[in-house]
């Protein structure tokens, strides 16, 4: 008999808050909806930044979004989801950009509590931001473009006993941006704010526990190998590195891991669906909440193989089942081990080229006919917005082109170029180059943009349509509802139907020996580099 019924897919990210509901009988994406933070009406008055959706900075390298923003996000992109689909949610799972943080209060049980009870979800009632607002330590969440936390990442990474054993166990090198240096470097500097806070979530548990009204929802095991403070191989806090991340800490390392959650299986039920949620919006009471995990993660879920994510930031994800020294080792929303090399200056940098030009943001038109118009690899552009850890390096402005077609197709080329370069020795271990790279992300959507991945990955690419992250996400909410010996087959259907593949695109011949080479431009690109970081 076919399964009724649909499961929910929600992604709260950098730049906005999507959802996607899966058709359970046909596999296939029913409906989708998405709301971004500096457009929609409902979400102004959170005092975003004007040029990036964070709030103003106190300190260099400080990337902080509003708590509420995420909230109302939640809100205002269920409301725009079909009313009848919704009553025939039966599982939800949550994605979230990884390495966010949300610092709860003593208050957050009961407020959590509160969404569970009768009549939480009636009209003329606040909506989450303003009711979970007490529970809240900070209304500040730091995210994954934090770049001020460099000797809390030293201090880790140290601990561990350096590079290599750091990576050994916590699946990473220490990057700055990972939560365990920001939670660090913020509890140094914000002391009275640590003191008050009693338990510190993922931006992903943290919704988990909303949606579920339950303040103690876990973290999973992928966006927990996101902190630096978890044993990659045992799936469990390391005592080492949560005790290095405490030290001088108020309460030190015992203090700390009261503050952190239990960690899990990205599958694991948290709890039925709040009664908030079944009343404001139709949700079945019976609707499953699982754990959930990051985007990246999430993002994993549909594809087998390796994977190129084109969103705010860009990764690069391989199969692998141990760490890598040049990768980030991470689970998917699935359970499954996998490894990335992330590079920050990913869509928004892309952005910046079109902004510094006076292009419009949404010009995307002019962006494919400036990648028409230039020859790929024909000019050093180099442009990083924010200091960059993989490979680490300081923000940059090199080559600067006459105009904005070589500007532009310039910066696409250097941040595809070194993405690449810095995860060629991992990728390239379990990467077939007849196989098809899966391609995903708002950027994914310029077919220019697919020849140039084709010629320098040299290898055949496929987009995998938009909906990314939320819909890995609604696909691991079907695989929970699925007895455990049924999973990984109802894993691969679901990801097939849902990702819907295009047509593949094969490598130029002509882009790639513009691109490889020994006078090639990946060889000038890392010259390049190299060159302006001995100069400064």
């Amino acid at each position: 008999m076919q399964e009724t019924g649909y499961s929910l897919g929600i992604d709260s990210s950098t730049q906005g808050t999507t959802a996607v509901l899966v058709d359970l009988g046909s596999r296939s994406i029913a409906a989708r909806a998405k709301v971004r933070y500096r457009d929609d009406p409902r979400l102004s008055g959170y005092g975003l930044d004007r040029d990036l959706p964070i709030l103003p900075p106190r300190e260099e390298g400080e990337a902080d979004q509003p708590v509420g923003v995420f909230l109302a996000a939640l809100d205002a992109v269920l409301s725009d989801l079909p009313a009848r689909m919704l009553a025939g949610v039966r599982a939800i799972a949550v994605s979230a950009q990884q390495h966010g943080q949300v610092w709860l209060s003593a208050k957050a049980p009961s407020a959590f509590a509160g969404l569970r009870a009768d009549g939480a979800g009636r009209a003329d009632r606040p909506g989450l931001a303003e009711r979970l607002a007490p529970s809240l330590a900070s209304d500040r969440s730091p995210i994954w473009m934090s770049a001020d936390t460099a000797r809390e990442a030293d201090h880790l990474r140290e601990a561990a006993g350096g590079a290599e054993a750091m990576t050994a166990l916590s699946g990473s090198d220490s990057p700055l941006r990972f939560s365990g240096a920001v939670l660090r470097h913020r509890a140094i500097r914000e002391p009275g704010t640590y003191s008050a806070c009693r338990a510190v979530h993922l931006i992903s548990s943290f919704l988990a526990g909303v949606l579920s009204g339950r303040a103690d929802a876990p973290i999973d095991w992928g966006n927990g190998a996101g902190t630096s403070l978890m044993d990659w191989g045992e799936r469990r806090w390391s005592d080492g590195l949560v005790a290095a991340a405490a030290d001088g800490l108020p309460g030190g390392a015992a203090a700390l891991s009261a503050r952190l959650p239990e960690l899990s299986h990205p599958l694991s039920r948290v709890g039925a669906v709040a009664r908030y949620f079944s009343e404001r919006y139709g949700i079945p009471a019976d609707a499953i909440v699982v754990a959930g995990s990051g985007d990246n993660p999430q993002t994993k879920v549909l594809a087998a193989g390796g994977l190129l994510s084109l969103g705010t930031s860009f990764v690069l994800m391989a199969d692998g089942r141990a760490p890598h020294p040049a990768a980030n080792a991470m689970y998917d929303g699935l359970g499954r081990p996998f490894l990335f090399g992330c590079r920050s200056n990913g869509a928004l940098t892309w952005e910046a080229a079109r902004l510094g030009r006076g292009v419009g943001a949404d010009d995307f038109a002019s962006c494919e006919r400036a990648l028409a118009s230039v020859a790929p690899g024909s000019s050093i552009r180099v442009l990083q917005s924010v200091p960059e850890s993989f490979p680490a390096s300081p923000i940059l402005d090199i080559g600067r082109g006459p105009d904005f077609q070589s500007d532009y197709s310039g910066v696409v080329d250097s941040s595809l170029g070194l993405l690449l370069l810095g995860s060629r020795s991992f990728d390239s271990a379990s990467a077939d180059p007849r196989e098809a790279l899966a391609l995903t992300g708002g950027a994914a959507a310029s077919d220019e943009t697919l020849k140039r991945v084709a010629a320098l990955w040299n290898r055949p690419v496929a987009r995998i349509g938009e909906a990314g992250a939320a819909a890995g996400a609604a696909v691991a909410a079907a695989v929970a509802l699925a007895p455990e010996a049924e999973r990984v087959e109802r894993a691969a259907a679901l990801a097939a139907g849902v990702s819907a593949p295009e047509p593949v695109v094969e490598p130029d011949p002509r882009f790639v020996a513009a691109y490889h080479g020994e006078a090639g431009y990946l060889r000038r690109l890392e010259r390049a580099v190299a060159g302006f970081m001995r100069r400064s």
